[in-house]
């Protein structure tokens, strides 16, 4: 459809100034220092799981601030040697889930480590009580305070869920992935370029991406962001600084690993503007898949199958 080349044209030629703060670099270098080397205090149990070709276990691990986080790590049973790992970062308001949701990666021969988004749908709490919080949303929590926001306290999380990995016996450190959708695609990207470990992208759907632009048309969870500037409007300079520190569209430029994206030209949540302006700025390998008729659920499972067969050869399956 002309229309729908047209729009793609449009989308590739987008080109949003970055917002990054002077202390941008510092302030994620002194993070990455940290979680590098605060001790994880990792707990983990053997479960009795009813699918025999998955090796289940049931993990709790360390955040910066403490708070204990819940995590899947499943392993291919009767696997020979290490194998490659997939790090599932999973949407806003879910959970680690159920252990069987990750199958298809396992069939594939790759380990799978999941952990959860602290105070979403899943078992893990906080520590950190949250400066100036109202009940908005998660991405409204904390956003007076770089080190206080929400966003900052998930993705320490999430790099801590891939030194996880990293440092696993059964892992091959040198071919991990990070994957996710929504909640979870923003945080893949946001890893891939934090964490120059990761050999492998694939981010759905992906939120976390030109936030100015999404606070300002309150698309999906950025609405809270707006809603809390509009009730303090004189805290507007704050919050956009807060946000930028975690925004893909200042990482983006970090990334060094192949990136398989999608987004869907009709999604009302994560509009395909906001991750265009993030893709473009990447300057590794890329791939994007648009899927014109789409809303926020992106291509669904056949999407899935691209992200088995990417994986499978970029990491030799």
């Amino acid at each position: 459809m002309e229309l729908i080349e047209r729009q793609l044209a449009e989308l590739s030629r987008l080109d949003v100034p970055q917002t990054t703060r002077p202390d941008f670099d510092a302030f994620w270098a002194e993070t990455l220092q940290r979680v590098e080397t605060q001790p994880l205090e990792i707990t983990s149990v053997l479960v009795t799981y009813p699918i025999r070709a998955m090796e289940v276990y049931d993990v709790t691990f360390n955040g910066l601030d403490d708070t204990l986080v819940k995590a899947w790590v499943i392993l291919p049973a009767g696997r020979m040697g290490r194998v490659p790992a997939v790090v599932h970062y999973h949407g806003a308001g879910g959970s680690r889930g159920i252990p069987a949701s990750y199958a298809h990666w396992t069939a594939l021969g790759v380990a799978v480590v999941v952990m959860d988004f602290r105070m979403q749908a899943g078992l893990t709490g906080s520590q950190t009580g949250f400066v100036a919080h109202r009940s908005l949303g998660w991405m409204a929590m904390g956003l007076t305070d770089k080190h206080d926001y929400y966003l900052y306290h998930v993705w320490c999380d999430a790099l801590r869920a891939l030194r996880l990995a990293r440092e696993h016996a059964a892992i091959d450190s040198a071919r991990i992935a990070v994957e996710g959708g929504s909640q979870g695609g923003g945080t893949a990207l946001a890893m891939a370029a934090l964490d120059t470990h990761v050999a492998l992208c694939m981010a759905d759907v992906p939120s976390a991406c030109w936030m100015e632009k999404r606070i300002f048309e309150r698309s999906g969870g950025a609405s809270n962001i707006a809603q809390f500037i509009q009730d303090h409007p004189d805290l507007l300079d704050t919050v956009l600084t807060t946000v930028s520190y975690c925004d893909n569209l200042n990482l983006a430029g970090r990334i060094t690993c192949p990136v398989l994206m999608s987004c869907g030209l009709k999604d009302p949540v994560c509009p395909p503007d906001t991750v265009y302006a993030v893709y473009n700025k990447i300057n590794a390998p890329k791939e994007i898949v648009a899927y014109p008729f789409a809303e926020h659920g992106g291509g669904g499972w056949l999407h899935t199958e691209r992200k088995l067969a990417y994986v499978q050869r970029h990491f030799g399956l």
